[in-house]
């Protein structure tokens, strides 16, 4: 458990070290959102029938860029290597890299995108159903998108393969994400549309280390 730890806090740190990746990520983000008023030329009503759509489609490139090359640098600087020949658990590994590339790109998506909808005068119920679908849907993003950045590993044009591979699991992310969001709050009762959601990440969860350790695993075979 320790190590496991270990791996999240050394990841973070070198992500941190290399701060254009996650900076440039939540810029494109935040600049997204403000320049839409710009791009609806002002009318508000219209754009917020869009806005929950549009953030969750920009949550979903901010992600795909974050995870491009999660791996790519580790493995071609022989950091995957000595981690590898450590005996740490290549699923470890795997679980590591998503939740590090989830705090560094997710988590301010997730506290930020309430406060800029705040500019749009969405509805209260619309800012925190935005939150707790962003909360439950960025980890399913993020270990999508990390699966697939271990199945391109070494692979050239890999960014292609990866929007090529995973689109087709985004997908229903985004449909129950958005209807998530614009789902009424009743007291004491889950929405249908975020059981999925909920059901989704514990599927989700549950296999994605276990193929992104084997992807990983036949890159020493």
């Amino acid at each position: 458990m320790s190590n496991f730890f270990n791996l999240i806090i050394t990841d973070v740190k070198i992500s941190l070290r290399k701060k254009n990746e996650s900076i440039i990520s939540i810029l494109f983000f935040i600049f997204s959102i403000l320049i839409l008023p710009l791009i609806f030329q002002g009318d508000l009503e219209i754009l917020k029938k869009f806005l929950v759509g549009i953030i969750w489609f920009l949550t979903l490139l901010t992600i795909i860029f974050s995870v491009e090359k999660l791996f790519e640098n580790d493995y071609e600087d022989g950091t995957l290597d000595q981690i590898y020949i450590s005996g740490v658990p290549l699923e470890t590994i795997f679980v590591s890299k998503s939740l590090s590339i989830w705090i560094l790109t997710c988590l301010p998506i997730i506290i930020l995108s309430p406060v800029l909808l705040l500019l749009f005068n969405l509805q209260t119920d619309k800012l925190f159903n935005i939150f707790i679908s962003l909360l439950i849907g960025t980890p399913i993003l993020c270990m999508i998108g990390t699966v697939t950045s271990a199945l391109v590993l070494g692979f050239n044009k890999g960014s292609s393969i990866i929007s090529l591979i995973t689109l087709p699991l985004y997908i229903p992310v985004l449909i129950f994400g958005i209807e998530a969001t614009n789902s009424e709050i009743i007291f004491n009762q889950i929405s249908q549309e975020f059981k999925i959601l909920i059901g989704y990440l514990l599927i989700v969860v549950a296999v994605s280390p276990w193929i992104g350790g084997l992807a990983l695993r036949l890159k020493y075979r």
